[in-house]
């Protein structure tokens, strides 16, 4: 009896085993399907994050298009309105020039009133003052010695850059203001094509003149005129002379700032002397204009000045 229950297992565990078989293949060919479609749906979420990213860096660079446009645009009017500004500042300096600085008194024998200042004026020779030290066996002292100035560009840019400021000093009445609204009828005469003017100056003044022509901006401004409010700032000083006298507003400084800090200019601040100003700070570091001061010799000694030509 025992002989065919042995007989019955094999069967049974062929049966079984062929069964695993089929099991373990199913599995295999439904993992492959799985794999399959995951690859295919791998394949399709990559091809649309490149297309997205492609379309987004396409829009990027349509943005980026746009905004560089806008700009463009934006600095075009800017520099227009610019233009325009600077335009109208040298046209309106040199109607204030023409109108308040070509003429001087001739004194009070003179009934004709004042007199175009190209119809007399002779300039005066100017040196520039050389300090030296002078050492003997007693005493150490300071000696002046001057060199002639031979050209009106020393004036305007000293050969030392470290020199911010130009001072011109003489006595009073020796012609300190007459000297400088020659130089800004001299100006206006260069900028204006006034041929006959310049001819004039040409045989009356012995140095070059024609670095003035370079110099598209030109501020004259009598420091008795300066509110003595103000601060000890000369870009100040000239705001309030340009609100003051030339009728410019508060909200025109910024350009103004372009102005200086992007176009030469000269600006004349004379009389210091009759001003209260005890200190004069240094302008502003990238200025492009340059500064004439005029004073009396008694005003230099009292006033703490930045490192200047004298």
């Amino acid at each position: 009896m025992n002989r065919p229950i042995e007989n019955i297992q094999g069967p049974i565990r062929t049966q079984e085993s062929s069964e695993l078989v089929s099991d373990i293949e199913r599995h295999i060919e439904d993992t492959t399907k799985l794999h399959q479609v995951l690859e295919n749906k791998t394949h399709v979420v990559a091809t649309y994050m490149e297309e997205l990213v492609d379309r987004i860096g396409e829009d990027v660079e349509a943005h980026k298009r746009d905004y560089d446009a806008q700009k463009a645009e934006i600095l075009q009017q800017q520099q227009q309105v610019d233009e325009a500004f600077k335009t109208d500042l040298k046209n309106t300096l040199l109607q204030h020039h023409i109108k308040s600085n070509s003429t001087l008194s001739l004194g009070p024998f003179f009934r004709h009133g004042d007199s175009r200042l190209e119809d007399f004026f002779i300039p005066p020779r100017l040196f520039e003052v050389l300090q030296k030290i002078k050492v003997d066996t007693e005493n150490r002292a300071t000696e002046n010695q001057k060199s002639p100035i031979t050209s009106l560009e020393q004036l305007l840019t000293p050969n030392d850059k470290t020199k911010k400021i130009t001072i011109i000093t003489a006595n009073a009445g020796v012609g300190k203001t007459s000297f400088c609204k020659f130089v800004a009828v001299l100006w206006c005469a260069l900028h204006d094509d006034q041929t006959d003017t310049i001819s004039k100056f040409k045989e009356r003044f012995d140095i070059p003149f024609a670095s003035l022509k370079d110099i598209p901006y030109l501020l004259y401004i009598p420091m008795r005129d300066i509110p003595p409010n103000r601060t000890h700032s000369i870009e100040d000083i000239v705001f309030a002379h340009l609100e003051k006298e030339i009728g410019y507003q508060k909200q025109d400084r910024e350009k103004l700032e372009r102005v200086f800090t992007d176009e030469r200019c000269l600006v004349i601040l004379d009389g210091m002397d009759e001003t209260s100003l005890s200190t004069l700070n240094s302008p502003m570091a990238n200025r492009k204009y340059s500064i004439i001061i005029t004073c009396r010799p008694w005003k230099l000694a009292d006033m703490a000045l930045p490192k200047y030509m004298h």
